[in-house]
């Protein structure tokens, strides 16, 4: 039948097939068009954890994140500020569920070993070249990293920014009293001595409210008094807790509430010396104030033994059950870009990790990124193991019974002799003793990468 069909018929076939097919043509253009201009509706909402100072989120909510969000229109971030312990709970118990979402942290690089030993990150080892393809890392964390390939045979983690404490203070009273900011502990103990006697106010702020912020501190003095803070008895140790006894007498009041958002009595008068501070207070509050003629700032006096300085911050990394991965690198990306760390430097005073983004930096800041790199000529790092929050708990105890509690000086050994068997019996109930031996033999130790 088909087959004799007449010439008519195949006419209005054929024309009827030349107009369904110029319908799908035109249906196809029109729908590559749509597909060219049209942005997805459905919203990848980016779960961020950081651990910021309530100025340092500012900056981060209201000026760098909406940066990556309008380059981004259909990812949001949802910044999460909490501690690096919360951190660190929060994604274990993200992974324990099994919960799948796209989740990226900001984590301080003393606790990320927790995470690492867990076994809760993700192996970025796949993803590190195109995550550092617009990255040249300044040779401190180029080492780090590398030790990282070396000890974990992974990558789990990138820097994402470098801190490194400073000592602050009122170099207008400094200047009065004709003396110089202290170059060792010994002329620090004189200067507290000698403006307390002048000004009837204890000059000096110290960390000591608890938590990682006196820990942190802590580990920088002990270090730089020869000793191996993990031990907390050995001989540097002591001599850094009882140096630290006998300035106490010169600590401002305020100092048991101390931590790394305390600055402000600087300005106001309460205290002249700010021992130690990251470096972020002169962007977001000495320059803002119009403070700078009056404050200054420098690394720090040189310890008995060495003038090491603690190297902090904060590093990249990716929960092991997170999805949405190449969205969260570009993520990543973005924070580790040039113009990003650009910003970290000229907006927060952080030390960038890209020294790309170093170049040509204003007068106004270029000073302070002076005395950081005078302090990252002699850097240490505090050894990412996975009971760092347990040694900052018994480290916030012995300063408190030694400082706070003002213990008698003699017992300062054998209280430290005691925090020292509390870390041992801790690494030998919760791992085995060939890991508490290792401890007590001084396996574990402040770590100096080339």
């Amino acid at each position: 039948m088909h087959a004799t069909r007449d010439k008519g018929s195949r006419r209005s076939v054929s024309t009827t097939v030349l107009a369904v097919i110029i319908v799908v043509v035109i249906v196809a253009v029109v729908a590559g068009v749509f597909v060219a201009t049209y942005h997805p509706t459905k919203v990848i909402t980016i779960t961020y954890y950081d651990d910021l100072s309530p100025t340092e989120a500012q900056v981060f909510e209201t000026k760098i994140l909406p940066e990556f969000e309008k380059t981004h229109p259909n990812v949001k971030i949802d910044y999460i500020d909490a501690s690096a312990s919360e951190i660190a709970s929060d994604v274990e118990a993200l992974v324990q569920a099994n919960k799948r979402e796209p989740v990226i942290i900001g984590e301080d690089n003393m606790v990320i070993g927790e995470l690492i030993y867990g076994g809760y990150l993700l192996n970025l080892t796949p993803y590190v070249n195109e995550l550092l393809s617009n990255v040249s890392l300044i040779p401190s964390m180029k080492s780090i990293v590398e030790y990282e390939t070396h000890v974990f045979h992974a990558i789990y983690f990138v820097p994402l920014r470098a801190n490194v404490p400073l000592v602050f203070y009122n170099a207008t009273l400094f200047k009065k009293l004709g003396i110089p900011s202290p170059q060792n502990w010994s002329e620090l103990l004189y200067d507290a001595e000698l403006i307390y006697n002048k000004t009837g106010i204890k000059p000096v702020m110290f960390q000591g409210h608890g938590g990682a912020s006196t820990a942190t501190e802590l580990y920088q003095w002990m270090v730089q008094a020869g000793g191996n803070p993990l031990l907390f008895n050995d001989s540097g140790d002591v001599y850094a807790f009882e140096f630290l006894y006998n300035l106490s007498q010169y600590f401002a009041p305020e100092y048991i509430h101390g931590y790394w958002g305390s600055y402000k009595g600087l300005l106001e008068g309460a205290y002249f010396i700010l021992d130690y501070q990251w470096p972020y207070i002169w962007s977001t509050y000495i320059v803002p104030a119009g403070a700078q003629n009056n404050i200054s700032f420098y690394p720090g006096p040189s310890g008995p033994v060495n003038n090491d300085h603690l190297v902090g911050g904060d590093v990249l990394a990716i929960p092991k059950t997170a999805t949405h991965i190449q969205t969260l690198l570009e993520f990543a990306q973005f924070l580790l870009s040039p113009q990003v760390q650009r910003q970290f430097i000229e907006l927060l005073s952080w030390p960038a990790v890209n020294e790309l983004a170093y170049q040509n930096l204003p007068s106004n800041i270029s000073g302070i990124y002076t005395a950081l790199e005078q302090a990252l000529k002699y850097p240490f790092f505090r050894l990412p193991v996975a009971w760092q929050t347990e040694w900052n708990t018994l480290a916030d105890e012995a300063f408190t019974k030694i400082i706070v509690d003002h213990a008698p000086y003699s017992q300062i050994p054998s209280i430290l002799s005691y925090y020292n068997q509390q870390m041992y019996n801790y690494l030998k109930t919760t791992y085995n003793v060939t890991v508490a031996q290792e401890y007590e033999e001084g396996y574990f130790a402040p770590l100096y990468v080339p």
